[in-house]
């Protein structure tokens, strides 16, 4: 649940710091003169959260222990071995009845 807020928050925090540079860069660019009726930048939301989204997964990734997790799922799979050929068992019965 920490990991789930701290993403949150992470992300709440990178959309107020682009809201902000929004407002900033478009009291300064709009000119009372232009020709259009918009003037100033234009932010795409969607893009601003997949990139927040994205750098936050790389955050995320740069923090696993990569040298230690053949042994952690090694000593998974022998802590859990009679349910995994349960499950291995169901998937093959389960494959079996869809082919035929």
């Amino acid at each position: 649940m920490r990991a789930v807020l701290g993403f949150f928050s992470s992300l709440a925090l990178g959309l107020m710091i682009a809201a902000i540079l929004v407002i900033g860069a478009t009291s300064v660019m709009n000119n009372p003169t232009a020709q259009s009726p918009i003037s100033g930048t234009l932010l795409d939301y969607v893009s601003v959260v997949i990139g927040l989204g994205i750098g936050l997964v790389i955050a995320v990734v740069g923090r696993i222990s990569w040298s230690e997790l053949p042994r952690r799922v090694a000593h998974f799979v022998l802590r859990h071995a009679s349910r995994l050929r349960l499950i291995a068992w169901a998937a093959v019965f389960v494959v079996i009845i869809i082919y035929f």
